[in-house]
């Protein structure tokens, strides 16, 4: 009986040999990382560098106060308030059926108005179109209706 004692000690042995290699095998395979995690994780970090240099490289323009443009220096300032009034005007003629006699008829925003009182705009209503010509110094800005052109020019040159 000592014989098949034995024996059956080894065997139990040798199984729990067997069960303990087996875990050791499962417990490194469960840690090891797959090559497409491994994929997805260098490219996470390649994202997160890039976005972190571009970061550090707009910086001082993120840091810095926003400063308006210089209506002396760009004239699309110029060009949206003669594109707004030229808007309002439309928007006038489709409520009417007409263009407006003048441009006092307008009900212009706040803003708008106080440029408006400040310079004089020359709106010339004519059988189905008008022309206006307004010099927001330092420049000076023409919309003609017929046409659809809007310019806008140094106002000292003619």
């Amino acid at each position: 009986m000592s014989e098949s004692n034995n024996k059956l000690s080894q065997l139990i042995e040798s199984t729990r040999q067997d069960a303990q290699a087996q875990l050791a095998r499962t417990q490194a395979l469960a840690n090891r990382t797959p090559p497409q995690a491994r994929g997805k994780q260098i490219f996470t970090l390649l994202l997160v560098a890039v976005f972190a240099a571009v970061l550090l490289y707009q910086f001082p323009r993120f840091s810095e106060p926003y400063t308006w443009p210089d209506p002396a220096n760009n004239p699309a300032l110029a060009e949206a308030d003669l594109i707004e009034v030229v808007g309002l005007i439309e928007a006038y003629r489709i409520s009417q059926g007409q263009y407006p006699a003048a441009l006092s008829q307008l009900a212009l925003p706040e803003g708008l108005a106080a440029i408006v009182a400040s310079t004089v705009p020359l709106y010339r209503p004519s059988e189905g179109s008008y022309t206006l010509e307004w010099t927001l110094p330092p420049w000076r800005a023409a919309y003609d209706s017929q046409s659809g052109k809007v310019s806008v020019e140094p106002a000292g040159k003619q």
